[in-house]
């Protein structure tokens, strides 16, 4: 049971639940409920936490490599970043239907009294079978409320979350949410419970309201679905976020919410432009976005362009029109920048370059990734268009990261992290405690750390030791707000720290703290200069 079934409808709530005003349909009616603080919050603050969702389904590949009971991802380590992972843990394969895997036999005991125990026997048939991960979720959900797993409370939340099943008729995907309903049914054993009806709206609002499913690094695992998190409306400009740990779930504060104030994460990446952001809601979510900053429509940061459409040079001009020749990038509302001429032909540019960033997401060889992220990053540089925050371009730069440390180039991988640390995190998550900000910052830190273990040059003057230990006091002392002081990732953080600072003054003597508070600003200039060495 979640911790937040204590709260709803009681005097002492942190929450409560009751009809939102920030999502309208087509015809402006408010949609759903939403979530309300009970009581004032400060910004890095905690709100509620839930010990673990309803129902959480893996992506397919991380069903090799994390626990499918606490969703400890085994792999994926980059120069040790995820220090909260117990070193040597592994995952083996259920002995009956071979397709989940736990770390521990009291994960798998956990996992099987929760529900496994039903469903195993359904799934072990069809363990050669890919099934999508929001299949499994729907199948799970069937399969505990037949056996009586999920109580009346839970059931009545869950079936308030809207199936949008009037929404998927209109744009033409309802047939096939009808056939993925079909095979639902099939493997789950449920149709003497549920009819084909009933299982086709549990599957759609599995799309409509999962989040997903993360680590405390927001390494993305596969979705969750929860009847009270499903209740949390979007904003490109929240006010509160989802840190996971394991399997407990916590809403934290980004900034101050007054009591009474509705409470908002993001569904999407709200960095995006206004257009695309809009977009990306419309088709998934079916709803227009009235928050605070889309208000503002495409007038604040997101949207900025380095230089006028009219402006584009020519060459840039004749590029475009080549591609408004062979695709209808300009018609595309996610692409929309304005109706003139060189307006259509920047949103061309535009629409390719996030078209490029969509097939670079789904390449598995690093290397191919890489080549993908410059050839996206080069575009945007060289067509003079985008400021280095704007995205795709920054989106293109995190790739080119985490794929420069996967292939071992960690001399471009420091100088891309410099770059993003000091002319895109400030402006896209201008709070010390965002935990996209505090995360990244943590990868920056790792790297230098290693690079500092090596004892290799990485420049005239500069000094890695110096430079791993400022940015992991840096995390260190923005961890508590952005995950909570109590989480794995803070502690895995101030244990580094400490390690770190005992060193120091086992090298410097009594004067270690004076010598680093005086060392570390010209190093953090040095540090900087690093974001210049690459042209784009």
């Amino acid at each position: 049971m979640t911790e937040s079934s204590k709260y709803p409808g009681t005097n002492s709530s942190p929450f409560y639940l009751a009809k939102s005003e920030i999502c309208v349909n087509d015809a402006g009616e408010c949609i759903g409920d939403g979530v309300f603080a009970g009581t004032k919050y400060g910004a890095g603050e905690h709100v509620v936490a839930v010990r673990r969702p309803l129902v959480g389904s893996l992506d397919t590949e991380r069903l090799l490599d994390t626990c499918a009971n606490c969703y400890t991802w085994t792999e994926g380590s980059s120069i040790g970043s995820r220090l909260y992972v117990k070193e040597g843990t592994k995952v083996q394969a259920c002995a009956g239907c071979k397709r989940f895997r736990y770390c521990s036999k009291a994960c798998q005991k956990e996992a099987w009294t929760r529900g496994h125990k039903h469903e195993c026997k359904n799934l072990r048939p069809i363990s050669d079978k890919e099934i999508p991960k929001a299949v499994l979720a729907t199948m799970e959900i069937l399969i505990r409320r037949k056996h009586g797993l999920i109580t009346d409370q839970f059931w009545e939340m869950l079936l308030r979350l809207d199936a949008h099943i009037d929404d998927f008729r209109k744009n033409g995907k309802y047939g096939g949410i009808e056939l993925m309903a079909l095979g639902t049914s099939q493997f789950s054993w449920t149709q003497d419970t549920f009819d084909k009806d009933f299982v086709a709206a549990m599957y759609a609002r599995v799309l409509t309201n999962s989040m997903t499913l993360i680590t405390p690094t927001f390494d993305p695992l596969g979705i969750i679905i929860d009847p009270m998190l499903g209740h949390i409306n979007h904003s490109c400009d929240p006010n509160a976020y989802i840190v996971m740990e394991g399997a407990e779930i916590s809403i934290r504060t980004v900034r101050p919410i007054k009591k009474d104030e509705e409470i908002y994460i993001s569904y999407i990446e709200t960095t995006n432009p206004y257009a695309r952001r809009q977009s990306e809601l419309k088709s998934r979510w079916f709803f227009t976005c009235k928050c605070s900053k889309c208000q503002k429509g495409p007038t604040l940061l997101e949207d900025k362009w380095a230089i006028k459409p009219k402006d584009l040079a020519n060459k840039w001009k004749g590029v475009a029109d080549d591609m408004i020749a062979t695709a209808d990038f300009p018609h595309d509302p996610a692409n929309f920048v304005g109706d003139s001429e060189d307006e259509k032909r920047v949103a061309a540019i535009q629409g390719r370059a996030f078209l490029d960033y969509e097939d670079e997401q789904r390449i598995a060889d690093p290397t191919q990734a890489i080549k993908k992220s410059e050839d996206g990053m080069r575009l945007c540089h060289q067509s003079e268009l985008w400021p280095v925050y704007r995205q795709p371009y920054a989106a293109f730069r995190d790739d080119l990261i985490v794929n420069m440390l996967t292939v071992g180039n960690y001399q471009i991988a420091l100088a891309q992290c410099a770059k993003r640390y000091r002319y895109i995190l400030p402006k896209n998550y201008p709070q010390a405690g965002h935990p996209i900000r505090v995360v990244q910052t943590w990868q920056t830190a790792m790297l230098a750390l290693y690079l500092a273990d090596q004892e290799r040059p990485v420049a005239p003057g500069v000094d890695m030791p110096v430079i791993a230990y400022m940015l992991v006091m840096e995390v260190n002392n923005a961890a508590k707000a952005s995950h909570g002081e109590d989480s794995a990732f803070a502690k895995s953080v101030k244990t580094k720290f400490e390690e770190m600072r005992a060193q120091f003054h086992s090298l410097l003597g009594t004067n270690a703290d004076e010598l680093l508070v005086n060392g570390i600003p010209p190093q953090r200039k040095l540090f900087l200069e690093m974001a210049t060495w690459m042209q784009y």
